[in-house]
């Protein structure tokens, strides 16, 4: 009776193991077990290409040697207060050094497996690249500022000579609109100005 229990118990622990595996390997986010010292000791193929080093090189460094120093600290504070028990997890934007020296901008989140007695054995990591968002996020900000300035600008119209003030000159309406927002034009004046503006008629 023993031994079949045992005979059962130890297929469905390999296949847990390879089930783990395959999750781990082609997880579509970077997978990652990370010693308590920060050292790589297992990453996919995801994480391989997130920071673009292979899986040997990454064995050979730690992951403070690739993170940006403005968010080393922070992720540092965290990894303490996992090792110390204070959280059971964490997770934040951070920001890592391609091996091309590109910056990767990425969601981590971390979690810690410990030994049966306790002590830390590895951390759980899972990267996501959210670069592409980031820089979204950025040309998206930039464009608001642009447009708070501009219209900021606006306040400055001449009525009669059918003049804007940008940046300290004064321009026309026409060049304005053809200029900052690509209006088309027609002869004389752009539609959108005769509709916002009319045309004058002269006397």
């Amino acid at each position: 009776m023993t031994n079949l229990m045992a005979s059962r118990t130890v297929p469905a622990q390999l296949s847990q193991e390879v089930l783990f595996q395959n999750a781990f390997n082609h997880a579509a986010i970077g997978m990652a077990l990370v010693a308590p010292d920060g050292r790589w000791l297992k990453v996919n193929q995801s994480v391989c290409k997130i920071t673009g080093y292979s899986e040997e090189e990454l064995q050979r460094i730690r992951f403070q040697d690739i993170t940006h120093p403005d968010d080393l600290d922070l992720d540092l504070r965290n990894v303490e207060k996992l090792l110390a028990g204070e959280i059971v997890e964490y997770q934040m934007e951070k920001r890592y050094y391609h091996k091309s020296g590109e910056i990767v901008s990425a969601l981590l989140s971390v979690s810690l497996v410990r030994n049966d007695d306790g002590t830390p054995r590895f951390f759980i990591s899972q990267i996501q690249d959210i670069t592409a968002r980031k820089q979204s996020e950025e040309k998206l900000a930039a464009a608001d500022d642009e447009i708070r300035r501009l219209r900021k600008g606006l306040l400055k119209v001449c009525a009669w000579t059918k003049n804007i003030e940008i940046d300290g000159r004064w321009i026309s309406i026409d060049e304005f609109l053809s200029q900052y927002l690509q209006l088309r034009l027609t002869h004389g004046m752009s539609e959108e100005a005769e509709r916002h503006f009319g045309r004058r008629t002269p006397k």
